[in-house]
C-alpha cells in the first residue's frame, strides 16, 4: 500500500480547512442533498464529502458508510487532493497503490473510486466528493461532468460558510446572506422571470415554548420550522432567517395558485413533524406578488408589501387537531 502523503503546502491547506470551523460538526441537510443525488447520478452504493485532516479523512455527509472518519494514510481521498482533477481508480485491485490498502481488502471494500476534489481558492484542496463501488465500473463522461458540477456545489456552500452567511441553527441563509443573494439576483439585468413571490414567517409564542419547555425546545421548534421550509421551497427559491424568529423565502416562477398550494403543504409538513413535540404555537405568513423587477423594487419594498397581506396558523400538538 502507498500510504497517502500530505500536500505541498500542507501547513497553508490545514489552516484553510480549521478556519472554516466545520470539522466535527453535525448533520446538515445543505450536504446530504449534494450527497443523495451524488448516488443518484452516479448509481453508486458509497458516497461521501470527505474532508481530509492531519491524520484523518472525515466524512461531512456520507451514504453507504458505516463509520464517521478513516485514517488518513490509507485514505484514497489523501491521495485525490494533490490535483485538481477528478481522480478516478477503475479496479484498486490492478493498481498497486491501493491492492492492498485496508480500505480495499476490508470494509467498506472499495473496487472502484472516483473523487472530484474540492477547494476555497483552486489551490489547497479540501477534500473530496466521492463515488465508491465494491465493483470495477467507469463513469460516463456525463455522469463525471454531473459529479464535477456536484463538487463545485459543494464549493459554494463552503463559501458560504467561510463567509458567515449561513445561520449555524437552522443552515439556511442569515440575514447578511438572504439579502446578499437576493440582492445580488435582483439588481442583475439578466433577470427575465415575470413571477415573484416575497413571504415573510414570524414564529409565535416562541417566548412561551423557550419559558416552559427550555430553550432547547425553541431552538428545535425553528430547526423544524427551517427544514420544512427547505422542503417544500428550496427547489424554487431562496430562504434566510432574518432574525429570531423570523423567516422569508423568495420564490420565482411560482403563480398565485401554486403559492397557495406550497404553503398549505408546509403547514401540513410542519404539523405532522412536530406532532410529537406538543408545542402548540401560531407563526404567521405574510405575502406580496410581483409581476415585474425594476429599480423601484427591493427586498425592503417586497418584505414592507408582505407585511400587508397576513394570515395566521396554528400548530396543534397533535397531528389530528388538523384534520
Amino acid at each position: 500500500m502507498k500510504p497517502a502523503q500530505p500536500t505541498r503546502h500542507e501547513d497553508k491547506r490545514l489552516h484553510a480547512l480549521y478556519d472554516l470551523g466545520i470539522l466535527d460538526t453535525g448533520r446538515e441537510d445543505r450536504f446530504e442533498r449534494i450527497v443523495r443525488v451524488a448516488a443518484y447520478v452516479s448509481d453508486c452504493p458509497v458516497v461521501a464529502i470527505s474532508l481530509v485532516d492531519e491524520d484523518r479523512q472525515w466524512f461531512k455527509a456520507k451514504r453507504g458508510l458505516a463509520v464517521n472518519q478513516t485514517g488518513r494514510s490509507e485514505s484514497i481521498c489523501g491521495h485525490a487532493i494533490h490535483q485538481l482533477e477528478p481522480f478516478i481508480i477503475e479496479d484498486t485491485l490492478n493498481d498497486r497503490r491501493f491492492d492492498d490498502n485496508p480500505l480495499v481488502t476490508g470494509p467498506p471494500n472499495i473496487r472502484f473510486y472516483a473523487g472530484f476534489p474540492f477547494s476555497l481558492d483552486s489551490e489547497h484542496l479540501l477534500g473530496t466528493l466521492c463515488v465508491i463501488d465494491h465493483k470495477p465500473r467507469q463513469l460516463t463522461d456525463a455522469c463525471e461532468r454531473a459529479l464535477s458540477d456536484l463538487a463545485r456545489i459543494v464549493e459554494h456552500e463552503l463559501v458560504m460558510t467561510q463567509q458567515n452567511v449561513i445561520d449555524p441553527l437552522t443552515s439556511v441563509f442569515n440575514r447578511r446572506g438572504f439579502y446578499r443573494e437576493v440582492t445580488s439576483y435582483l439588481t442583475d439585468e439578466m433577470v427575465i422571470e415575470d413571477q415573484h413571490t416575497l413571504l415573510h414567517f414570524d414564529v409565535r409564542q416562541l417566548q412561551g415554548i423557550n419559558r416552559h419547555y427550555g430553550k432547547h425546545a425553541g431552538d428545535g421548534v425553528l430547526r423544524a420550522f427551517a427544514a420544512c421550509l427547505r422542503d417544500v421551497f428550496d427547489d424554487t427559491g431562496w430562504i434566510g432567517r432574518l432574525e429570531g424568529c423570523e423567516f422569508a423565502v423568495l420564490l420565482i416562477q411560482q403563480d398565485v395558485d401554486a403559492v397557495e398550494a406550497q404553503l398549505d403543504r408546509f403547514y401540513l409538513r410542519l404539523c405532522r413533524r412536530l406532532s410529537s413535540e406538543r408545542y402548540p404555537f401560531v407563526y404567521s405568513v405574510g405575502l406580496a406578488h410581483f409581476t415585474q423587477i425594476d429599480e423601484t423594487v427591493t427586498l425592503e419594498t417586497m418584505l414592507l408589501d408582505a407585511t400587508n397581506d397576513t394570515r395566521t396558523y396554528p400548530v396543534p400538538s397533535e397531528t389530528r387537531d388538523i384534520g
